[in-house]
């Protein structure tokens, strides 16, 4: 996963430096390039929840289980 990570940055590093030099040259496009790095860090995050969505998930439930009792009551339900 630490190699997946760094990859990731790179990506996205490489696409803001291209977007940097593509903003100097012309202004009047549209910015693709801020569409393709929301897209990768998107779908870098759904790969990261679908492979070690084992661990994460079910860590998100027990403390979504263990925090429902204080926030009802506060809330006063």
């Amino acid at each position: 996963m630490i190699r997946f990570l760094i990859v990731i940055i790179l990506i996205i590093l490489a696409l803001l430096i291209f977007r940097n030099s593509r903003k100097n040259i012309s202004n009047d496009k549209p910015d693709i390039y801020k569409k393709i790095i929301l897209a990768v860090i998107i779908l870098a995050i759904i790969f990261f929840l679908a492979t070690s969505g084992k661990f994460i998930i079910p860590q998100i439930l027990k403390i979504t289980k263990i925090i429902l009792p204080f926030l009802t009551k506060f809330i006063g339900v």
